[in-house]
């Protein structure tokens, strides 16, 4: 393959063959000493391998790596709000019937498990670098969707109970949410390989999304956690 060059003395172009790449030589005309650049590298589509690369048998030698595309699934996305609506509705009913304090808690606890694996889900669809070659889909998803959801879980129900045991209230509530916050963003980015920013993000939107959950299950807002009342009472801590 040759190279393409321009004499910087008298401007002529000329022709050079590759294996002369990266060296210097005087023109031929002027005697201007040209350096000849590198030979530069060519990348091959599917289309070039379609052309060549070919055994006596007509198959190819060669192949491309083919990148597996997934793109958003209305489907998907349309049965996880509306799994995550429906929660927030029942929650909405339920924080409007007089039960029990023990037994909200219990209902607490089912809606945070019943949020957890959708948004998890729909989350990553959302938010996964749509650049990458690889992407999880299928079994491998859904694996890896519900690990996260569990790790989301089980730091929600350590969250509650150091607010429990603390007294933590208010403002405070917020200097307990931070570590939670960045260890669920270290799970997302490490289980569901998504960037920082969008691993955060994904902790982010359960967390919100609990919250909401705990208000209208009569449970009170995070900043509420531990009211005085509740906790003048014999039993063990809520978790939500």
């Amino acid at each position: 393959m040759a190279i393409n060059v321009i004499c910087p003395g008298c401007m002529k172009r000329f022709k050079v063959s590759d294996r002369f790449a990266g060296q210097k030589g005087p023109c031929p005309n002027c005697n201007t000493v040209i350096n000849i650049p590198k030979a530069s590298v060519k990348i091959h589509g599917a289309d070039d391998f379609e052309s060549g690369g070919r055994s006596a048998t007509g198959k190819l030698l060669l192949k491309p790596i083919s990148r597996l595309v997934e793109d958003f699934n209305p489907v998907h996305a349309g049965i996880a709000v509306a799994g995550v609506a429906f929660v927030f509705l029942l929650a909405t009913l339920l924080g409007r019937l007089t039960l029990s304090m023990g037994t909200r808690d219990v209902l607490g606890v089912l809606g945070l498990i019943a949020i957890a694996f959708p948004i998890s889900f729909f989350g990553y669809q959302v938010l996964r670098n749509r650049e990458e070659l690889f992407v999880m889909t299928g079994l491998d998803l859904y694996k890896m969707a519900g690990m996260a959801a569990g790790i989301y879980v089980i730091l929600w129900f350590l969250f509650e109970v150091i607010l429990w045991y603390t007294g933590a209230s208010e403002w405070s509530v917020w200097i307990y949410f931070i570590p939670v916050a960045c260890l669920g963003m270290l799970a997302a980015h490490a289980i569901l390989d998504i960037n920082v920013g969008n691993a955060m993000l994904h902790h982010l939107i359960f967390a919100v999304s609990v919250i909401f959950l705990r208000g209208l299950m009569g449970l009170g807002w995070l900043w509420q956690a531990t009211d005085p009342i509740r906790q003048s009472t014999i039993g063990p801590p809520p978790i939500l």
